[in-house]
């Protein structure tokens, strides 16, 4: 399946299909179910999400992972959003912060954010970006976690340490964002077949519900979802002592169910000027969702 995806991907992204997909507007049309590529869109996005009682995380999309406009973007996003900020979640990526050249300056970087998301009601996640930097982002978020305590962490559970280490993060009453990682891990840090990242997955979650964590659940899977109501049950944690979390454009009418019923379900909408790249990544990752990509640009072009 990995074979596949990376294949697929490959071709979405040749450079004739690129061009033919944003010449005919296949692209964009594609785009707006799953990403949003401006800023002024994106609150558009949020403001619409939130008449509909679901809970809203923006993620910008830079040009490269190291670009350093993000957190400058993020606080101007958190600026425009005025009173829709308050209790939207802002997620950032390590190498945004500059966590690879200088994990000092990284962490001044966050810390900042955290004071404007702070005063703006607003909360920062920070994402975990594989196996590689695991540790340093995971000292990052303590040392800023430790005065701004709404900080969120990424644990990506398909590494298998994050087994260990959610205990000790939920101890803290920490919000704990806990997902099947999306970046590549190595195979002597991480899990490899699907089965064993599921059941890592309902350990970690069981440990952050049992430790007194925020357990945030990034799962599409109803099995997954099931099985956090019941957990939520056995604790006694009521429906918004934890939340539901997918992504923008998948599965809406469940986000939406969830909400209708009391639980808090957040919809993760990316935004910026790599919507492109982001779209070819959501498409090679659902087959018939790239056949149906490809026809419309043979049709189109």
């Amino acid at each position: 399946m990995l074979r596949l995806n990376s294949a697929v991907r490959s071709l979405i992204r040749a450079p004739w299909v690129r061009s033919a997909a944003l010449n005919s507007g296949v692209a964009e049309e594609f785009a707006s179910a799953y990403v949003v590529p401006r800023e002024a869109a994106a609150i558009d996005v949020a403001r619409t999400l939130r008449k509909q009682g679901l809970e809203v995380s923006l993620a910008y999309l830079p040009l490269s992972d190291d670009e350093s406009e993000s957190p400058e973007q993020i606080l101007e996003t958190l600026e425009h959003l005025g009173e829709l900020a308050d209790g939207t979640e802002l997620s950032v990526k390590p190498s945004s912060l500059g966590l690879r050249t200088d994990p000092a300056s990284a962490g001044a970087v966050l810390t900042d954010l955290c004071a404007a998301a702070d005063q703006a009601g607003a909360v920062i996640t920070l994402e975990m970006q594989g196996g590689v930097e695991y540790q340093a982002t995971l000292d990052l978020w303590r040392r800023v976690h430790e005065a701004h305590p709404q900080l969120g962490i990424t644990l990506p559970v398909d590494i298998r340490r994050a087994d260990r280490d959610v205990e000790a993060i939920a101890a803290t009453g920490a919000r704990v964002r806990l997902c099947v990682g999306s970046y590549p891990v190595p195979p002597s840090m991480g899990y490899r077949r699907e089965r064993d990242k599921q059941k890592a997955l309902v350990r970690s979650l069981r440990t952050a519900m049992e430790s007194g964590g925020y357990a945030m659940l990034a799962s599409h899977d109803p099995t997954m979802i099931a099985i956090a109501q019941d957990l939520a049950r056995r604790n006694a944690i009521p429906r918004t002592g934890f939340e539901f979390q997918m992504f923008y454009g998948v599965r809406p009418l469940e986000q939406r169910r969830l909400a209708d019923i009391g639980y808090r379900s957040r919809t993760y909408v990316p935004f910026g000027p790599a919507w492109f790249e982001y779209l070819s990544t959501r498409v090679a990752a659902r087959p018939r969702t790239a056949f149906s990509y490809l026809r419309a640009v043979a049709d189109k072009s």
